[in-house]
This record gives C-alpha cells, structure tokens and sequence, in this order.
C-alpha cells in the first residue's frame, strides 16, 4: 500500500526545517529572547571559523560578541565552518561564499582563515574584515579594510563586540 504526505504536512516539515537553520545562523549568545521574534536590517555580519564551528574556544568568544553586537543594532549575524584541511587555500572557497553572500562584515578568527582573508580582503574594498581572536596573527592595524581585534576571554567578546557594532553604525 502506498503512503502519501499531504502538501500541508510537507509545508509544516519543510517551515520546520528553515526554522531550525535560521535558528542557527542568527543564533548570537545563546540566550536572552526565549523565541522572541526579531526584525533585522539588511546589514550582514558574518564570521569565518574553522572546521569546529562556534561550539567552543575562540571561535565560541567571537561568535557570542557578534551576538551581542546583533542584540544592540539588529545587524544579522550568521557563521561558515570551514570543511577540508586547515589552509589558507582551503578557506579561500568558503570566503568566497560569504562574500557572494553580500556580508558587509567579515570577521575571521583562526589562523588559516585569517590568511585567506589578508590574501584576498584587497579584492573586496567595500567589504569591511575583521581579523579576530588572542593569537591573531596580523599586525596591530592591518590597514586598507582589514583591522585587528585582540583578547582573551570575556575581552575577546567585549572587542569583537564593540568592533562589530563600530563597523555597523558606519
């Protein structure tokens, strides 16, 4: 006996599934609006992270301050994990895909990520990057359309916060 779905079931899984992605592109801290509807504006922020995603260490600090960043000036926020090996080459297909994206800001935090970034930022001026995260490699003030954020802990959210919020109201 065949089984068929019913378009209206089909529509309730599918809207479930979109729920759940958007969910995780805009999630930000974690907390605080307990399903809250939010409105955005067409500003984009976007970060670049290694194949751990936003689960723990750096990446975790960096995403929870582009949150917070979004909480103060309803910018939307979302993430991309690098897959592959960790390089520079590796990371550069996916830059590019948040640069087809139209992500106003870029924040990268992690070593190969932050050198596909330096490598290809020149191609993008109307984009702004963000280098970010307590080792990161680049220069105090990279210049041109790529600037630095440093810290550990609590400051590296903190910065990346403040950082963000400063690129949005510009």
């Amino acid at each position: 006996m065949k089984r068929s779905v019913s378009w209206w079931t089909a529509g309730l899984a599918i809207a479930g599934c979109t729920a759940g992605l958007t969910g995780c592109a805009l999630g930000g801290s974690g907390g605080g609006d307990s399903g809250a509807v939010r409105s955005f504006t067409s500003f984009q922020t976007c970060l670049l992270t290694g194949s751990q995603g936003v689960a723990a260490g750096p990446a975790a600090l960096v995403w929870s301050g582009m949150g917070d960043a979004s909480q103060h000036t309803r910018a939307l926020a979302s993430y991309l994990a690098v897959a592959g090996p960790a390089t520079p080459s590796a990371a550069v297909p996916f830059l590019g895909s948040l640069l087809a994206r139209g992500c106003d800001v870029i924040v990268a935090e992690g070593a190969p990520e932050e050198a596909a970034v330096l490598a290809e930022a020149a191609k993008s001026r109307r984009v702004r990057f963000l280098l970010a995260g307590p080792g990161t490699t680049g220069p105090t003030a990279a210049g041109g359309n790529v600037a630095v954020v440093r810290g550990a802990g609590s400051g590296l959210r903190a910065a990346v916060a403040a950082a963000v919020e400063a690129d949005t109201s510009s």
